[in-house]
């Protein structure tokens, strides 16, 4: 089916503007993160349950509503996200302690799984191949407005009003974006339908995931490595249920493309080394260089400028280029930023930290669309749903690889405190630990790209 120009905007309007929540949120925690810490006496590695927990949930429920998507349409799917996320939203503004915001977190966690992966797959169905990494440029840059907007309220709401106007927003905003899907979004994707659930494979899926996840969230603890060898178990079990049953939740077609099982890890490896830096980076200049929740988000949306810009040109790029290629220079380039503050200290110069924030923006603007076309490149239209959302399962397999280091290591030397002037250099030590790991992460899926790179040229495909 070939869709209008008119229909192709409506969907990039709709699925950028659900995409650009989720990032909203991340980015306005980040900042807000020691007030509601203060408010709540929550210390830091609590606070990073926030986080841990709105991944958590969402890495859980991707594949499975991926595959819905793909029964029901990917369209319906979105809309429940939206609607979700409104249930959430004002959850969240309400909570009266801590642990009720990581249940609002956790919520939201479902609704952004309806959303990640139904926004990729309604753009790969709507617009043709030779289109597809413009649009995904455009809706990765979305997501990039909205951590940007986020910092921004997150700083201000929580100096000026109260950290809890951000969840308001996102409540009126995913409103406002179900009208639109509603009125202006007519009819539904056309898929080729998958031809039935397979309820037990998506059990132990969402099982395996949350064992994993939340043991990496905990890895420091023997009930965390517990968790983990747990859901390997659950994982390996999985795979055995899915060779034997006739319409399995994760098919050939998807777990059987080599392009898109390496792409998903160097995804794991470059969001492992890179998404938790903002947080890192938000903390130290709040609690190092005294600068307060305004100024800090200042600094900190920066980078975001780069991202907004270069977000559609990496799309096109990886539409005529090689887009391992692309992906490789985006790791590069955050090697250079995360190489300018592994050093960190009392010392380091603002202007230092936002040479960094400016590489590692700079470097993420190229990665994510380009790794995003390099994994769907050869995914046919009815598996576009549940591979759509096995590659933002990886994305946020490396977030909260990301968040888990940081959660460990400020455990580890900080033992649970909070960061007072007593524990600055214990502070520090865990930043510049924290980076040495990203610095690490990020070398091996420098790596990665490169080979899936030598891979393309193998097969004698140089766009792909």
């Amino acid at each position: 089916m070939v869709y209008s120009r008119t229909s192709k905007r409506m969907v990039q309007i709709a699925t950028a503007l659900g995409s650009s929540l989720a990032p909203f949120m991340v980015g306005a925690i980040f900042v807000a993160a020691p007030t509601i810490g203060a408010d709540y006496s929550a210390d830091v590695a609590l606070l990073g349950w926030l986080t841990a927990a709105f991944f958590l949930v969402a890495a859980a429920c991707l594949v499975p509503f991926g595959r819905i998507a793909d029964v029901k349409g990917a369209k319906k799917v979105f809309t429940a996200g939206l609607a979700i996320y409104v249930v959430s939203a004002l959850l969240s503004a309400l909570s009266p302690d801590i642990y009720v915001l990581i249940v609002g977190r956790a919520l939201t966690g479902v609704g952004a799984a309806m959303i990640f992966g139904t926004s990729i797959a309604l753009l790969g169905l709507v617009f043709t191949p030779e289109e597809r990494g413009k649009a995904i440029g455009i809706n990765v840059t979305a997501m990039f407005i909205g951590f940007t907007l986020g910092l921004l309220a997150g700083g201000f709401l929580s100096y000026y009003i109260s950290w809890r106007g951000i969840f308001l927003i996102v409540a009126v905003v995913a409103a406002v974006d179900l009208m639109v899907v509603s009125v202006r979004l007519k009819g539904e994707c056309e898929l080729v339908r998958a031809k039935g659930y397979d309820l037990v494979g998506m059990t132990l899926y969402s099982l395996a995931m949350i064992l994993t996840f939340y043991g990496l969230s905990e890895v420091d603890t023997l009930f965390g490595i517990g968790s983990i060898i747990l859901g390997g178990a659950v994982i390996l079990a999985f795979i055995r249920w899915e060779r034997r049953y006739p319409h399995p939740l994760i098919n050939k077609a998807v777990s059987g493309d080599s392009r898109l099982r390496l792409a998903m890890l160097t995804n794991i490896l470059f969001q492992g080394g890179t998404f938790a830096i903002p947080f890192t980076l938000s903390l130290y200049l709040q609690y190092v260089s005294d600068l307060d929740s305004r100024y800090a988000s200042f600094v900190l949306i920066i980078p975001q400028i780069l991202m907004i810009v270069l977000g559609p040109v990496s799309g096109k790029l990886s539409d005529r280029w090689s887009s391992p290629m692309v992906a490789a220079i985006g790791c590069v380039l955050n090697i250079i930023g995360l190489l300018l503050v592994v050093g960190i200290g009392e010392n380091t110069t603002i202007v230092q930290t936002v040479m960094a924030l400016l590489f590692i923006g700079a470097g993420t603007a190229f990665f994510m669309p380009a790794v995003l076309t390099w994994g769907l490149r050869r995914i046919p239209r009815g598996d576009f749903g549940v591979a759509s959302a096995f590659t933002e399962t990886s994305r946020l397999a490396g977030m909260t690889l990301s968040n888990a280091a940081i959660i460990m290591i400020f455990s580890v030397f900080l033992g649970g405190e909070t960061v007072n002037e007593g524990n600055i250099p214990e502070f520090i030590t865990s930043v510049q630990m924290i980076f040495a790991l990203f610095l690490l992460l990020t070398l091996i899926g420098l790596t990665l790209a490169l080979w899936g790179r030598k891979r393309l040229r193998m097969d004698g495909d140089l766009t792909g």
